[in-house]
């Protein structure tokens, strides 16, 4: 079978489906519906997003969980994915291999121009927290000094009642009484003087002995909490700025639902912390830092806005008094400290309208986050100044730069240059077409050329071979003519030329088989006359 005959039977099987009206209206019904709904589904079909944050304890997985809950409130196409780490560099890592389009990282790690920032989340604040000391153990020796007073007053009131029994004289007994009140005002001054010296000695014991300064925790156990943004690199940062090693300092990890048992057992000098300032992490550690009542101190990093000029990652910051709460207030005054961002960054190629929907998100419910992270979470915008120091994610550009387009705004221009460029597509189209058409022409002009060949060669045909072989190729011609009509459509006059010619060719083929047949027979005949004439000449001589 030749192509062309395979492309024929195929062509009049779907010729022959076509037919089938109602086959076709149900198919075709069935597929614009599946069409329809194709377009329905991917148009509203959520975005799946992945955000890497953890611990899985932490306020970041926490925030993850109710920023998506919000989106799935508000019935918007992107669904985020928490994949769960286990701390910022993690997360780091995450976002840099791929496993994660989004991650909430710190400003001291994710200030990077492949992550550029969506939202800042909260500020985090680095806490020094020097635990009260612990309760001093019960002892006998200040209930026996305690008594020697009320001794010595007993004793001295004795002499004065009987002075009063006898009752010699009202001068004795004025004399009495001025010199007991002489007495007991002496005695009352020697024991406000041994109270004051006592109590400047104890401040002055208890001074020697707090943490006031970085450099005072040379030496000193430091416990860093664990599940917030503290870490021993940061406090590795702080204090090889003040020339202290962290070789120098004991550091332990400590769990949050540990901090208490540490500090009662007086494991830990200082704990060292790193959150938000009105947050779990901090209110957790200054909780367990307080013992029998007596709050705990706090120590200034004095040098704050010389570390923040070296690592622009930090603020210097001023935490005001109460703060962390209690009473009295903590910090009883205001606390130098570092500060620095909490950031939600994106990977760079992530797509821009994903990240513009999901900042429109984030900013327009943001106060309803914070209601239910109270203390955790206070998302800001980051700058959008060109000198800014952080790289701002162009999604979230364009929705704070009120730069955020729907369907025309996109693909408007597209459109209006489509409908420009597109009669120049039209006439090329047109072009192509009148091309295609003159091509079918040629094709008819060589058939029919060759239909007119064919009867030229059959007037000029000598044997009945010839002529079949003739008939061959007319059969042969007219198989290629009804494939090109099926092809293409023929109009009146290329059939009728059609049909002249190969008319022209059956008469032709019909004429020249009956003269030649005609011609062999007039030859035989002939030839049959001859021969007879010669016998009868041959009889004659005989006789």
């Amino acid at each position: 079978m030749s192509i062309g005959s395979l492309e024929h039977m195929v062509r009049n099987r779907v010729r022959m489906f076509l037919r089938h009206t109602w086959l076709v209206t149900i198919l075709g019904t069935l597929v614009l519906g599946a069409v329809i709904w194709a377009a329905v589904y991917y148009t509203n079909k959520a975005t799946i997003t992945r955000i890497a944050a953890g611990p899985s304890a932490s306020s970041n997985a926490k925030l993850v969980a109710v920023l998506s809950n919000s989106l799935a409130q508000s019935r918007d196409k992107i669904e985020l994915q928490l994949v769960s780490t286990d701390g910022a560099k993690a997360s780091v890592q995450a976002l840099s291999s791929g496993n994660a389009d989004l991650a909430i990282v710190p400003s001291i790690l994710g200030n990077s121009p492949d992550w550029p920032v969506v939202a800042i989340l909260r500020q985090n604040v680095i806490a020094f927290i020097v635990p009260a000391p612990p309760p001093p153990p019960a002892a006998s020796t200040p209930g026996a000094k305690a008594s020697t007073p009320a001794a010595k007053k007993a004793a001295a009131t004795k002499p004065a009642k009987s002075s009063k029994s006898t009752k010699s004289s009202k001068s004795a007994k004025a004399s009495t009484k001025n010199s007991k009140s002489a007495k007991a005002s002496d005695s009352d001054n020697a024991d406000d003087s041994d109270s004051a010296d006592d109590s400047d000695s104890a401040d002055k014991s208890d001074d020697a002995g707090k943490l006031k300064k970085v450099t005072q925790l040379a030496g000193k156990r430091v416990g860093v909490v664990t599940g917030n943004e503290a870490t021993a690199d940061l406090l590795d940062l702080v204090l090889n700025h003040y020339g202290v090693p962290l070789a120098q300092v004991q550091v332990s990890q400590i769990d949050p639902k540990d901090i208490f048992d540490a500090v009662k057992a007086n494991k830990v000098d200082v704990l060292f912390v790193a959150g938000a300032a009105t947050g779990q992490a901090i209110d957790d550690a200054v909780t367990a830092a307080t013992q029998n009542g007596a709050p705990p101190t706090f120590i200034d990093i004095d040098q704050a806005d010389g570390i923040s000029k070296r690592y622009p990652a930090f603020d210097s910051i001023s935490v005001d008094a109460g703060t962390f709460g209690g009473n009295p207030p903590m910090p009883a005054d205001d606390l130098s400290t570092l500060s620095f961002a909490e950031y939600l960054v994106a990977r760079k190629s992530f797509s821009h309208s994903t990240i513009t929907e999901l900042a429109t998100a984030i900013y327009t419910s943001r106060l309803g986050i914070a209601s239910q992270m109270a203390g955790e979470v206070k998302i800001e915008a980051p700058s959008t100044d060109k000198d800014a120091d952080t790289l701002v994610h162009q999604g979230a550009l364009d929705y704070l730069n009120d730069n955020s387009q729907d369907f025309f705004d996109k693909y408007g221009n597209d459109i209006f240059y489509g409908m420009l460029i597109f009669p120049v597509f039209g006439s090329a189209i047109a072009g192509v077409a009148g091309y295609l058409r003159s091509d079918s022409r040629t094709r008819r002009l060589r058939l029919l050329q060759r239909v007119l060949d064919l009867v030229r060669k059959a007037h000029a045909a000598q044997t009945l071979e010839a002529l079949e072989q003739l008939q061959i190729d007319a059969d042969n011609l007219v198989i290629s003519i009804v494939h090109l009509s099926e092809h293409e459509e023929f109009d009146e006059s290329v059939r009728m030329s059609f049909s002249l010619a190969l008319d022209q060719l059956r008469f032709a083929v019909a004429g020249r088989r009956t003269a030649i047949l005609d011609h062999t027979g007039a030859s035989d005949t002939a030839s049959a006359g001859n021969g007879n004439g010669a016998a009868a000449d041959a009889k004659a001589a005989a006789a």
